[in-house]
C-alpha cells in the first residue's frame, strides 16, 4: 500500500489565484469603471502544435484600439468565494452559467436595476467576466457575461452542495455501502459512520479526502473505492473508465478539486494512479497549495504533487519556502531528484511533459522573481528548451549540469543522419544566439556533429553534488502567498 500524504495541520487561507483573468492582456482606459475593475483587451489565439498561444490584438499602427473589451477584476482573487450577502437563488443563477449569457438575459434574472450591481460585485470576486462594446474609444456597453475558469470548473459542485440533494439518507447509505470491503477506506468509512446526515450533507472532519465540499468528497470515495478494487488487476485504469464506472459517466469531468480529492484517498498522484491524455505539472518541494478548499502539499506528497497544467487558473500557491525553482527535463531524471532530501528541502523542483510546454510557462512567470534552474538533456533541442523558455518567462535560467566538460564524457545516443544534420544546423545557431551560459556547450555539440547526451547517463557525475551546485545559485528564500502575475507571455 502506497505512503498516505500528511495532512495540513491547520486551516489555510483562500489564496490569491496564481493566473488571473488579466494574465496575457493590455488593459485599456475607459471612462466609468467601477472601484476594483478594469477593462482588457480581448486576446486573439492561434495554434502551435499542442499550444494554444495568445496575442494582444493590435491594428495596423501597433496600437491597441479594441471594439471589444473585457471586464475583469484588478485585484487577486480566490478560486471561489461569493460576494458577502448574495442570496443562494441568485448564487444559483451564476452558476447556471454554462458558456454565455447575454445581458438580456442577466437583467432579465435580476432586474434592469439590481443587474448591474450583483454583476460589478460578481466580477470584483473573480465569478464572471463581463463583455463589453466599446463606444467612442473610452465609453463601453455590457454584452454578454461568462464564469471565469475558475468558477466554472467548480461550478457542478457547487450547484449540487446548493440544491442539496433530495433523498440525502439514501446517499448517505450508498456512499458507506461503496467503501465496505475496502479496507484501505476502513477509517473513512468509520467517520462518515458517525456523521449523521442533515439535508445538506457534510463531509465528516479528519477526512484524508482534504475537501469541506460534499460533492467533490462523493466523487473521491466513489472513484477511491473502484480504484481500489482495481488494483489486482495488471490493466491501469484510465480516468474515463474510472469516471465511468464510479460516476456512471465518462464525460464526467475531473475538476482540481476532485482529481486532488481522490489523490489524497488513494495516497498517490491523480496521474500516476490512472492513466489520461491531459498532462500534470509535478512538484516535489516547500511548498503548498489549495483548490477551492482542497489542500495539498508538495513537502509532504509521495512521491511528488501533479498539477494539471491546464489548471493553473483555479489553483492558489500559498507558504512557498523555496529559494528557486528547479526543472528537470525527463521523468526517469526527475525521480532521482525528488529522493534528494539537500534538494527538495530548499528547492521546488518540477517535471513537465514537452507537450505542457504552455502551462510550466505560465507557471515559471508567476513564481517571479525566484530564480529558475534547469537540468536538461546536453543536446541541441535541450538547449533550445532552455532559450525558449528563457524568453517566455522574462528572465535567466540557471543550467546544471550541462557543461563542455560533462557532455564530452558523456554516452552519445544514437541518432538518424538526417536528425544528426538538423542537429548541427541548430546547435550552430544557439552558438551564436543561445542563452549565453550555453553558447559554448553548443558549438561543442556543433564540432562534434550534433551529437547529444541524454542526462540520465550522468547521474554519478552530476546527482552526488546537486545540492552543494544548486546552492551557489544566487536567490532570497521566503515564505509568503505568493505574488500574482499579470503578464503576458510572448
Amino acid at each position: 500500500m502506497p505512503d498516505m500524504p500528511e495532512q495540513p495541520t491547520a486551516p489555510l487561507p483562500r489564496p490569491a489565484l496564481l493566473v488571473g483573468e488579466a494574465h496575457g492582456r493590455r488593459e485599456v482606459p475607459l471612462h466609468g469603471l467601477p472601484a476594483g475593475i478594469i477593462a482588457v483587451t480581448v486576446p486573439r489565439t492561434r495554434k502551435d502544435g499542442d499550444e494554444v498561444l495568445t496575442r494582444v490584438p493590435l491594428d495596423r499602427k501597433r496600437r491597441v484600439n479594441p471594439a471589444v473589451v473585457d471586464l475583469v477584476a484588478s485585484d487577486p482573487v480566490p478560486a471561489y468565494d461569493p460576494p458577502p450577502g448574495l442570496a443562494d437563488r441568485d448564487l444559483v443563477k451564476v452558476l447556471t452559467t454554462r458558456t454565455r449569457k447575454r445581458w438580456a438575459t442577466v437583467e432579465a434574472e435580476f432586474g434592469p436595476q439590481q443587474a448591474w450591481r450583483t454583476t460589478v460585485s460578481l466580477i470584483r470576486c473573480g465569478a464572471v467576466v463581463l463583455r463589453c462594446k466599446v463606444i467612442q474609444t473610452t465609453g463601453f456597453a455590457p454584452d454578454s457575461w461568462r464564469l471565469t475558469p475558475s468558477w466554472a470548473s467548480l461550478r457542478e459542485d457547487k450547484l449540487a452542495h446548493l440544491r442539496g440533494h433530495p433523498d440525502p439518507l439514501r446517499l448517505h447509505a450508498e456512499l458507506l455501502q461503496e467503501m465496505v470491503g475496502v479496507p484501505q477506506l476502513a477509517s473513512e468509512h468509520a467517520l462518515l459512520t458517525a456523521t449523521a446526515p442533515a439535508r445538506t450533507l457534510q463531509v465528516p472532519a479528519g477526512s484524508a479526502a482534504g475537501t469541506e465540499d460534499w460533492r467533490v468528497y462523493e466523487v473521491a470515495v466513489r472513484s477511491a473505492a473502484v480504484w481500489w478494487a482495481a488494483q489486482s488487476r495488471p490493466q491501469p485504469m484510465t480516468a474515463k473508465a474510472l469516471a465511468g464506472k464510479s460516476m456512471r459517466d465518462t464525460k464526467n469531468p475531473w475538476t482540481p478539486a476532485r482529481r486532488q480529492a481522490f489523490a489524497n484517498l488513494v495516497g498517490r498522484p491523480f496521474d500516476q494512479a490512472v492513466e489520461e491524455t491531459d498532462t500534470e505539472l509535478r512538484m516535489r518541494g516547500p511548498l503548498r497549495w489549495r483548490v477551492d478548499d482542497v489542500i495539498a502539499d508538495a513537502a509532504a506528497c509521495r512521491p511528488w504533487l501533479g498539477l494539471p497544467a491546464g489548471g493553473l487558473r483555479s489553483l492558489g500557491l500559498i507558504d512557498c519556502s523555496a529559494v528557486g525553482v528547479f526543472l528537470v527535463e525527463n521523468e526517469d531524471a526527475f525521480t532521482q531528484v525528488c529522493k534528494l532530501p539537500g534538494v527538495t528541502e530548499r528547492w521546488l523542483c518540477v517535471w513537465g511533459a514537452g507537450y505542457a510546454t504552455h502551462g510550466l510557462a505560465a507557471f515559471l512567470k508567476a513564481m517571479a522573481p525566484l530564480p529558475v534552474a534547469a537540468w536538461q538533456d546536453l543536446d541541441a533541442h535541450g538547449i533550445q528548451i532552455i532559450a525558449n523558455l528563457t524568453e517566455r518567462i522574462g528572465r535567466p535560467i540557471t543550467p546544471v549540469g550541462m557543461d563542455v566538460d560533462l557532455y564530452r564524457q558523456g554516452t552519445k545516443y544514437r541518432q538518424k543522419p538526417e536528425k544528426r544534420a538538423g542537429n548541427v544546423h541548430l546547435a550552430e545557431r544557439l552558438a551564436v544566439s543561445g542563452p549565453l551560459a550555453l553558447r559554448a556547450l553548443a558549438a561543442e555539440i556543433a564540432a562534434s556533429g550534433g551529437d547529444g547526451c541524454e542526462h540520465e547517463t550522468l547521474y554519478p557525475e552530476v546527482l552526488p553534488t546537486l545540492a552543494r551546485t544548486l546552492d551557489q545559485i544566487p536567490g532570497e528564500q521566503t515564505s509568503a502567498i505568493w505574488p500574482f502575475s499579470t503578464d503576458g507571455i510572448a
